[in-house]
């Protein structure tokens, strides 16, 4: 397993955007990077987007989501932006 490239990173995020992939699936995702050590990510980019991706299913409380339609669209600018 590699460390994912940039494009890899944009097509996670489009897909959480465009409700192709779920939250917990974006998560799930992003872990192998996040939480094994063989793996260092040493782009800060796509460091800060799996961060996000990894927390992308964060509740609040039982019934409410952390982020949610309008954080994903704004991750994916800011990941647009700095490209």
């Amino acid at each position: 397993m590699t460390v994912p490239t940039r494009a890899e990173v944009r097509e996670v995020l489009q897909a959480l955007v465009d409700g192709a992939i779920t939250p917990a699936q974006a998560d799930d995702w992003a872990r192998p990077w996040l939480v094994d050590d063989r793996f260092p990510v040493e782009d800060e980019l796509v460091r800060q987007a799996l961060d996000r991706l990894f927390g992308a299913d964060l509740m609040t409380s039982p019934s409410s989501h952390l982020h949610g339609p309008v954080d994903f669209q704004v991750w994916l600018e800011e990941f647009d932006s700095q490209r």
